[in-house]
């Protein structure tokens, strides 16, 4: 989990000092986020925190544009 958590953390900071976070790479931590929230789902471990965190790459979607 700790790995998702320093994607969107970098997607933060990208967004942050480039006035946005670059489409392609929000992209790219959604598809990681999904993987991994798949994983979990099969595995029967909790999805909350691919769901939180799925909610802040969405609202730094929105706030990039």
């Amino acid at each position: 989990m700790e790995r998702y958590y320093r994607l969107v953390i970098d997607l933060y900071k990208e967004a942050i000092t480039n006035k946005g976070a670059d489409p392609e790479r929000i992209l790219e931590v959604k598809k990681a986020i999904a993987s991994g929230q798949t994983e979990a789902k099969i595995l029967d471990k909790p999805q909350d925190g691919f769901t939180q965190l799925m909610a802040d790459v969405e609202l730094l979607n929105t706030l990039s544009k």
